[in-house]
């Protein structure tokens, strides 16, 4: 009795020393009290119980396996009274189930077994090397799990992850917790935590004999296909790019986006557009690069900065040429139509009715051979953009009209006294025919 209430109570040096007593006793003795050899042998059975159990949890600790038919072979280890190899038990069995995938039975185990020995008895964990790590992880982990599990099943609904601000401890035997946990972190910010945790997730499958399942896969092959997309696209910028940089044009079709994980190919695209559209586009994309630079600023690549500069200088351009126009065109009425002074203007602008008023300053101030093709210039743009000029551009157009078909005139008459001195009036009339002359354009009222 007294051997058993010291194994009971965990006190193994009192027990094992009156064991040892009971055990030089005449064999004749144990025979003649009632049960007492069944007793002897059980109890003998429940001490070995504890070392075969204490030397499996030593080696638990080394190798964080478990064999549960090593575990169930040991004898009398469920009955024993001996708390810290029950511990020892139920928690390398809680442990076992988590290995083999069945979590619930695992956490049932946990909270049912274990933690009602060392929190409800006068067993504590620290009584038991090694045990208060191993328990204060798996009840962690499973103190976590609902709120893994929330997320996860918000990731699986809607395919956009809420992200996992917790931390929870691995267990490299079934790591599919902890591969949730990173698809999670790594879904949410695939630029900056995708490769690392994707990274993390292969290392574990590689230690692990538990496949992941079908919707865990799913979501590797998910982040897998986020990463390479990120790395496809900077593949797609970064030869756009290439070549665009000796001639700062683009060459072939836009193929590339906006989507990249760094600023650098961001800025890189946004001037490839800025060059590609200079009039629409220039001064939004350097607006957008500004904005970029200045919520952080980047050092970016000499050759970015260059191009960054070569695009600003262009935009600053064509507003000087919007400027210079407008003088221009200001003087131009102002002097009749006529300037006199030279001058030297760009042939394109940004803006419709600029590029019109250089075409009108061209045509009305140029020779007879000139007019024709700026009058064609301005009616393509009239057909192209349907829209109407204000009156001062209006006007003049009708009177390069004017001159276009006078100078078409002069020309014919010229031709109609060479080819019929003695019938000049007919034979001016069939060629304006001819040609389509029509009647003179009629004359702006303004210009009356």
């Amino acid at each position: 009795i007294n051997t058993n209430s010291s194994f009971c109570q965990s006190d193994m040096t009192n027990a094992a020393n009156l064991l040892e007593e009971i055990k030089g006793m005449d064999v004749r003795v144990h025979e003649a009290i009632p049960k007492y050899v069944e007793k002897l042998e059980d109890l003998d059975t429940k001490i070995k119980a504890y070392h075969s159990m204490d030397a499996i949890w030593k080696r638990f600790l080394q190798t964080k396996e478990v064999d549960q038919e090593e575990l169930e072979g040991v004898k009398g280890a469920k009955s024993v009274c001996e708390k810290r190899t029950l511990a020892k038990y139920s928690y390398m069995t809680a442990y076992g189930h988590f290995c083999r995938g069945d979590i619930a039975k695992a956490k049932d185990i946990l909270e049912n077994r274990t933690l009602r020995l060392t929190e409800k008895t006068s067993l504590r964990v620290k009584d038991v090397e090694g045990l208060g790590e191993e328990v204060a992880s798996m009840k962690a982990l499973f103190q976590n799990m609902s709120k893994l599990d929330a997320a996860w099943n918000t990731y699986m609904r809607t395919d956009v992850s809420p992200g996992f601000d917790g931390e929870l401890p691995l267990f490299p035997c079934n790591p599919t917790l902890s591969m949730k946990e990173l698809l999670l972190k790594g879904a949410v910010d695939v630029c900056n935590l995708g490769p690392s945790t994707l990274a993390k997730i292969e290392e574990l499958q590689a230690a692990s004999s538990v496949k992941p399942d079908k919707e865990v896969a799913k979501k590797i092959k998910a982040l897998e296909a986020a990463i390479n997309k990120n790395e496809d696209n900077l593949a797609v910028l970064n030869k756009a790019w290439a070549a665009f940089i000796p001639n700062s044009e683009m060459i072939g079709r836009r193929s590339y986006g906006y989507e990249y994980c760094t600023k650098e190919p961001l800025i890189r695209a946004y001037i490839m557009d800025g060059f590609a559209n200079v009039c629409g586009m220039a001064e939004e994309m350097l607006d957008e690069i500004d904005a970029l630079q200045s919520k952080e600023m980047t050092e970016l690549e000499d050759i970015t900065m260059m191009k960054i500069n070569e695009l600003s200088e262009l935009s600053q351009q064509y507003q000087i040429d919007k400027v210079k126009i407008e003088d221009l065109w200001e003087k131009f009425v102002a002097q009749g139509d006529v300037l006199s002074e030279d001058y030297d203007l760009v042939h394109d602008y940004c803006d419709n009715v600029h590029q019109v008023k250089y075409y009108l300053i061209e045509g009305l101030s140029g020779s007879c051979e000139q007019g024709p093709q700026y009058l064609e210039e301005i009616e393509e743009i009239q057909a192209t953009y349907e829209f109407t000029f204000l009156e001062d551009v209006d006007c003049r157009i009708q009177k390069l009209r004017i001159k276009v078909w006078e100078c078409r005139h002069q020309a014919l008459s010229k031709l109609a006294r060479l080819e019929a001195p003695d019938a000049y009036e007919g034979r001016l009339a069939e060629l304006m025919e001819k040609y389509e002359m029509g009647e003179r354009p009629e004359v702006c009222s303004s210009n009356e």
